[in-house]
């Protein structure tokens, strides 16, 4: 039998270590699985394994800020890890993931993609360089998929700059004949709008923030059973409505208070978080910094 029952395995574990090591795991960021997140990745999986055709189906994943889209995606490119192959001398990248600039700039877009396969960036290259050599490389390390990651930026640009970004979007998804998943939040969809052939072969998915019901009580469950700390929390309705209303429902605003909330058990030796500590108090206070 574990030595903390109430906790997950890995957190039972984590919790025998001193106040100090406890606190830097809880600072750390970590993956806290709950259905939707599931869904999302169940989503990645499917595309991952569609079968390569001229016209490949892609993804929308969209929510506000702070709601874990770019969690969902470290995870899926951490499951799929790039591998280098010693018989073939080949590296093997699954999933190649880009953070779009702040703004519809194709040559800086490109230069990303080579800094995320590891290619060297030629000096003054230009911008058909860079696109050349970029496809070329995707080309010969043949990735299943493509994540392209604050697409709402796209709106940062002018019609015109937005209208050429995705074109290029659209020449990569045929020329490399793989699925497109691109992350942002709700001005994503507006600025796929813009080309309507590229829309078209985007299927939205969601992460609403949370609401009140089984979904929110199944993650705040999850989240205080991975933290690793040594006496059972005791949280009611009354403060899980009080979270969600401090939160407006976003996903790191909830994982924050209730990681600042445990780090306050630890340092005062109570181990617990309790329904008075999310309803009001001196511990709250001090979690968010402000008058609560």
């Amino acid at each position: 039998m574990t030595e903390f029952p109430h906790l997950y395995p890995g957190a039972g574990r984590i919790a025998a270590l001193s106040a100090e090591e406890r606190i830097l795991r809880i600072r750390a960021d970590r993956w806290i699985s709950y259905p939707r997140a599931e869904a999302a990745l169940a989503k990645l999986e499917t595309l991952m394994s569609f079968p390569e055709r001229a016209r490949m189906p892609n993804l929308l994943l969209v929510g506000e800020s702070g709601m874990g889209k770019t969690m969902i995606i470290e995870k899926f490119t951490r499951d799929h890890a790039a591998s280098f192959d010693d018989t073939t001398g080949r590296l093997n990248m699954p999933v190649v993931a880009v953070q779009m600039a702040p703004g519809p700039d194709e040559t800086r877009f490109y230069r990303r993609i080579l800094a995320a396969i590891g290619a060297p960036e030629p000096p003054r290259a230009t911008l058909a360089v860079l696109e050349s050599l970029a496809l070329r490389l995707l080309t010969e390390l043949r990735p299943h998929m493509l994540v392209i990651d604050e697409i709402h930026s796209l709106q940062a640009g002018t019609i015109r700059e937005q209208a050429r970004f995705l074109n290029m979007l659209r020449f990569l998804g045929n020329e490399l004949r793989v699925p497109l998943v691109c992350v942002g939040t709700a001005q994503a969809r507006n600025a796929l709008r813009t080309d309507a052939q590229l829309v078209r072969r985007f299927e939205a998915f969601a992460l609403p923030p949370w609401q009140e019901g089984t979904d929110f009580t199944g993650l705040m469950s999850t989240l205080i059973r991975s933290l690793p700390l040594r006496r059972e929390s005791e949280i009611d309705d009354k403060a899980l409505a009080r979270m969600l209303k401090m939160t407006g429902g976003i996903t790191s605003g909830v994982f924050s208070i209730m990681s600042q909330l445990a780090i306050a058990a630890i340092e005062s030796g109570e181990e617990r978080v309790l329904t008075r500590d999310v309803l009001g108090g001196d511990r709250l206070q001090a979690a968010l910094g402000e008058p609560v």
